[in-house]
């Protein structure tokens, strides 16, 4: 297991303190923390205190964090782990049940191929005229009301949010509970009691939706999950059919939402890069290239976790088992020897294989989605408000608490 002490010691036997990750951004700001680039350059695998349990295993390149999120050698925590070095408060581990995060690999790949026909390219591409259309709607609202407005709350979460209680047929009029369930799947600071009780109540919540599309089938993802539940408990068991619709409700606006309302307190600093994706809002291919550098470059979280299982090597540095690796976007989106002029925002990247949405069985099973969603999001805006800005300072945006596994403007005030 990870070394509890809070002290690496050189090769000439001093003693130094590990830096402690997260590390911090710049009040109001979205540019990379500075240490990332020197760890990139001297310390690819780079020894930091966890804000919970120890210390843990920080990799910065590219390609190790590829290796970490698809080699069978490391995987996700599980409750028999123990107290393990990680980003939130309490033992999340085990204390959910036998939910979709403490099952094996084979199991998880198992269960989530029940329902990856709702997330493919092509059921994207179907939904993308309900999308347009929403995004419309909310753009004609924002006119009618006047400026300013609040890209996040009238435009940014909005539209995911419709998207994914169609997906799910789920009650759209039930939205503050999914907001609500959204802040503890992502709270690193709420008690593990409270955590727990806010998750039997979103299962309680979902059962009676279960029990209507048992009653009366329909063409959504809780239907697959029915119809795949009365095959038997071997194909998938009631716990890990409510924690998966339970995760696919709390965590499917949030990232998109974020993403979208990050960066564009990003570009909205930037009118070069606002012209330069104004000129592809009808150019499907190029809107979709920019949109994977957005992602790239957009910071929305602290990164996931994953725990190695045997001896591992990562830029030549050997890990036994039982050690915490911390992998995250903002270090391997940035490694200039896959992204070259890597800290520039280059719309027509060649190659762009960004790790935004992870990879290997655990990467975002929405995301897909979340693409055409973004480009739809981006392309509607600028078509309608071309002259979109923010109607505030930088410096004067509000910004989300610092408690959450996601970062950002709480709000974004525009104005056009």
């Amino acid at each position: 297991m990870s070394n509890t002490q809070d002290v690496n010691t050189t090769e000439h036997g001093q003693q130094e303190e590990l830096p402690s990750y997260p590390f911090p951004f710049v009040e109001h700001s979205l540019e990379r923390p500075a240490i990332f680039d020197h760890l990139q350059k001297e310390c690819p695998v780079a020894h930091v205190k966890m804000p919970f349990g120890g210390n843990a295993y920080l990799l910065m390149q590219h390609a190790d964090v590829v290796k970490a999120y698809t080699d069978p050698r490391c995987g996700m925590a599980l409750g028999l782990d123990g107290d393990v070095p990680r980003l939130e408060a309490g033992d999340v581990t085990g204390n959910m049940g036998d939910t979709l995060f403490s099952v094996s690999d084979a199991r998880h790949n198992k269960v989530r191929r029940l329902v990856t026909q709702a997330f493919t390219v092509k059921h994207a591409n179907e939904l993308r005229p309900r999308v347009v259309e929403v995004t419309n709607k909310l753009v004609d609202a924002m006119e009618q009301a006047g400026p300013p407005a609040d890209l996040f709350e009238d435009y940014a979460i909005q539209t995911p949010m419709t998207v994914i209680c169609e997906l799910l047929g789920i009650p759209r009029e039930d939205e503050k509970l999914f907001r609500d369930w959204g802040r503890v799947v992502l709270s690193t600071t709420m008690p593990l009691e409270e955590k727990q009780s806010r998750w039997m109540m979103m299962m309680r919540y979902i059962m009676p939706l279960i029990e209507r599309e048992r009653v009366q089938p329909r063409n959504n993802v809780l239907g697959l999950l029915v119809k795949a539940h009365e095959q038997g408990e071997e194909v998938i068991t009631q716990t890990e059919m409510l924690t998966l619709a339970a995760g696919l409700i709390a965590a499917g606006f949030e990232t998109v939402s974020t993403t979208f309302i990050n960066s564009a307190f990003i570009l909205l600093q930037r009118p070069d890069l606002l012209e330069q994706l104004k000129e592809r809002v009808d150019d499907p291919e190029r809107m979709a290239s920019a949109i994977e550098e957005i992602l790239r470059i957009t910071p929305i979280g602290v990164g996931r976790t994953r725990i190695t299982r045997s001896d591992i090597d990562f830029s030549g540095t050997t890990l036994g088992s039982g050690e915490v690796l911390v992998l995250t976007s903002t270090a391997a989106n940035f490694d200039e020897a896959v992204f070259p002029a890597a800290k520039e925002i280059d719309f027509d990247r060649e190659t762009n294989p960004n790790v935004t949405f992870g990879r290997g069985i655990h990467s975002c099973i929405g995301q897909q989605i979340a693409r055409m969603e973004l480009q739809t999001l981006w392309s509607t805006l600028l078509k309608r408000l071309p002259t979109i800005r923010l109607s505030v300072a930088p410096e004067e945006v509000p910004w989300r608490s610092d408690d959450a596994l996601t970062f950002g403007p709480a709000h974004l005030p525009v104005t056009w």
